[in-house]
């Protein structure tokens, strides 16, 4: 072999490696924006779930004043007496719809039509307990568009105040450089709700905030993607 073929031999090498490092290069630069991308994604849902503990935190110590006046324990027993006489009337329409399967179908439908008149008799049977009921699903529903109209504003406020003050930007741009859709105004707050137990259980406030981020890894556009935290505490 002489020294011509050598010498190109060599480049042959050199052009090898080089091309291989700028694969490895493009590769690295790729993957390097993709994690960059999921690390926004992750910075985002670690600041508002911070605020939305921090909200949960200081709407329950407003709640222990409540919580002394017994107005919680009235929103509680009032919303368990709705809730059972809901699941009662939703008893019965189930007997009703029971009775006419069975007689439409040519069945014995005796049965299921003295169970639908005892169900009816418990319900309907006390006009006084009656419109007693009535009255708390009323009033349930009202206490609950109010209170979720009114925790959702002071979630709001809070969750805002506390993003303003781990950024020197304003609070808009800081989400928005998250990634996430519509800054302050992308945030959801529709679904906290507070002395939450319809179930008969310890009366709860929940704070949530349902988002969006303008998803991408690197180059690849993807489709935005809504995310969610939570935050629960119990009223005491």
């Amino acid at each position: 072999m002489g020294f011509r073929d050598i010498k190109n031999k060599k480049k042959k090498e050199k052009g090898s490696i080089t091309l291989e490092a700028s694969i490895f290069l493009v590769i690295f630069i790729v993957f390097y924006m993709a994690m960059m991308d999921l690390i926004q994604i992750a910075r985002a849902q670690v600041v508002l779930q911070y605020a939305a503990n921090e909200a949960a935190r200081e709407i329950s110590q407003y709640s222990y004043v409540l919580t002394k006046l017994g107005i919680v324990d009235k929103r509680v027993s009032t919303s368990t007496q709705a809730e059972a006489f809901r699941s009662d009337v939703a008893g019965f329409m189930d007997d009703i719809e029971e009775v006419g399967r069975l007689f439409s179908s040519g069945g014995n439908g005796i049965g299921a039509l003295q169970q639908a008149g005892s169900h009816a008799q418990s319900i309907f049977g006390d006009p006084d307990a009656l419109m007693n009921n009535i009255f708390s699903l009323i009033k349930t529903k009202g206490a609950d568009i109010l209170s979720n109209m009114v925790i959702e504003a002071i979630v709001e406020d809070i969750v805002e105040a506390q993003i303003k003050n781990m950024t020197a930007k304003g609070v808009d741009e800081y989400l928005q450089d998250l990634g996430i859709e519509g800054g302050m105004g992308g945030l959801d707050f529709g679904s906290s709700r507070w002395a939450n137990a319809a179930s008969g259980g310890m009366p709860e406030l929940e704070v949530s905030i349902v988002y969006t981020i303008d998803f991408h890894l690197g180059f690849f556009e993807l489709e935005p993607r809504k995310f969610k935290v939570c935050a629960k505490t119990a009223l005491w």
